[in-house]
């Protein structure tokens, strides 16, 4: 008999299966991270190039990948823009180094950019303002005579992102002196 020809099925496993095994674990890690680095140069291209909109998240899953330890989540979208209808869209989002799961969740409002040859790419901007970025800083707290109301406010405020904890207790401190 040829030795070069396998003739167990030991040997049949080693010569093609190992191979085949190792093959085709690589395509599935080549195909993973190349979903990953088409996300990121989508995004990044929507970023750049969109149309602005606003969207609220309906559905919040974590998809238990992790990107440098920090967790992936899918997000439904309910996208909006003026003269379109709304419509959903999904979109991946890893959570930056200074997100907690917290910053993301079901009903919140979102700024995003839509691709306007696709607008089923979406990328989130960020959090959407209820008020002009000015708004709290130039009018001041809701109001004067409810302080208890004013830093309620204002720690939710921070814990949606919206303010960093810096500006928190600068407003605080000017709360807590008008009492």
């Amino acid at each position: 008999m040829d030795a070069s020809i396998p003739a167990t099925p030991e040997e049949i496993f080693v010569t093609f299966g190992l191979p085949l095994l190792f093959g085709g674990i690589l395509l599935y890690a080549a195909w993973v991270v190349g979903s990953f680095i088409r996300d990121a140069m989508v995004e990044r291209n929507v970023l750049k190039h969109g149309e602005d909109a606003e969207a609220t998240v309906l559905k919040l899953r974590d998809t238990a990948w992790r990107v440098n330890h920090r967790p992936v989540f899918e997000l439904l979208l309910e996208v909006r823009q003026r003269g379109r209808a709304s419509y959903q869209a999904r979109v991946r989002k890893r959570l930056g180094p200074h997100q907690s799961v917290g910053s993301l969740g079901v009903g919140m409002r979102l700024n995003v950019k839509i691709d306007r040859n696709d607008p089923g790419k979406v990328a989130i901007v960020g959090a959407a303002m209820t008020a002009p970025a000015g708004a709290f800083v130039i009018q001041g707290m809701p109001s004067a005579g409810d302080p208890v109301k004013a830093m309620k406010d204002l720690q939710s405020l921070m814990d949606a992102g919206l303010i960093t904890p810096e500006e928190f207790e600068a407003k605080k401190a000017q709360i807590l002196a008008r009492i």
